[in-house]
C-alpha cells in the first residue's frame, strides 16, 4: 500500500503503512494531516481513519485507482519530506517524578495554608483552655472563626482564598492546554489519553484527576488527607505504565517527555 500524506496545500509520498505509523508515533504527522491512498475516493484526515488512535489499521484490501487531484492545490505541488527516524515507544513516567511532581502541586496549594495557620492560630489559648470533648472542641472553634473574622487578620485569609482560587485556575488552564500541571511541566512529564496519548482535556485531565481530590483535601484533617494520597499513589507500583488510583478513573496515564 501506498500513501499520500498532505499538510498547507503541500503533498508527500507515497509512504509505505509502516512509514505512516512509525511517523504518526514520532508525531512527524499529525492526526490533522490529511491522507489519501489507493481505494479512497477522496482526501480524508489521517485521525478519522484512524479513528482518533496514533496507528493506522486498514480493514480492507483498496482497489487501484488514480490518485485524485489535493483539494485547493497549487499548480505546482512541492513535496514536503518528512524525515525518518527510529520509532519510538511512549514512556511512561517514573514513579520517582510522579511523586515529585506531585509534591510541588501539593507545597504550591497547602505551605500557604500552613504558614496562615501557624500565623494566626491561638495555639496558646487552646492550650491554656484544653477542650476536652467533642462540644469543647467545637465551640472553641467557633471562637476561633469569630475572633479572627473580627480581627484584621481576617484579611490574609481574604488573600489565601484568592490565591488558592488563582492556583486552581492555573493548573486548569495549563492542564487543558499542555496536560501538564505546574509540577508535570518543572519535571516534563504529562498527562494524555490512556488509548491515543492525546490530551484528555479539562474535565478528564483536571476535574476527574485532581479537582475532585482537591475539593475532598479541603474539608478533611491532614492524616487522613495523607491516607488518601498513600492509597491513590500505591497503585503505581503495581501497575506497568505506573498508572494511579485516578488515571484508571479519568482513563489516562502520565508520560516522560523529557527525551
Amino acid at each position: 500500500m501506498q500513501i499520500y500524506l498532505a499538510r498547507n496545500n503541500q503533498q508527500a509520498g507515497p509512504y509505505s503503512l509502516d512509514d505512516v505509523n512509525e511517523m504518526l508515533a514520532n508525531q512527524q504527522v499529525l492526526l490533522t494531516d490529511l491522507a489519501w491512498h489507493e481505494g479512497m475516493s477522496e482526501w480524508k484526515a489521517l485521525g478519522e481513519l484512524t479513528q482518533g488512535k496514533l496507528v493506522y489499521q486498514p480493514q480492507a484490501t483498496p482497489s487501484v485507482q488514480t490518485t485524485p487531484q489535493f483539494q485547493n492545490q497549487t499548480s505546482t505541488i512541492q513535496n514536503i519530506e518528512v524525515k525518518k527516524t527510529a520509532r519510538t515507544q511512549v514512556k511512561a513516567a517514573s514513579v520517582g517524578k510522579r511523586i515529585g511532581a506531585k509534591l510541588i502541586d501539593f507545597a504550591l496549594l497547602y505551605i500557604p495554608q500552613i504558614v496562615i495557620l501557624f500565623a494566626f492560630f491561638p495555639f496558646d489559648e487552646l492550650i491554656k483552655q484544653n477542650p476536652q470533648t467533642y462540644a469543647e472542641q467545637m465551640q472553641f472553634m467557633d471562637n476561633v472563626i469569630i475572633n479572627l473574622l473580627n480581627s484584621s487578620a481576617v484579611y490574609y485569609f481574604y488573600a489565601l482564598f484568592a490565591y488558592i482560587l488563582i492556583l486552581l485556575f492555573t493548573q486548569s488552564f495549563m492542564i487543558k492546554k499542555y496536560g501538564q500541571s505546574i509540577g508535570k511541566k518543572i519535571y516534563k512529564l504529562k498527562i494524555v489519553d490512556i488509548e491515543t496519548n492525546e490530551n484528555p482535556g479539562q474535565l478528564r485531565g483536571f476535574f476527574v484527576r485532581s479537582f475532585l481530590f482537591l475539593v475532598i483535601s479541603q474539608m478533611m484533617n491532614f492524616f487522613p488527607l495523607l491516607i488518601i494520597i498513600f492509597i491513590a499513589d500505591i497503585v503505581m507500583f503495581f501497575s506497568k505504565e505506573n498508572i494511579s488510583l485516578h488515571d484508571r478513573l479519568a482513563k489516562t496515564k502520565v508520560i516522560d517527555i523529557s527525551n
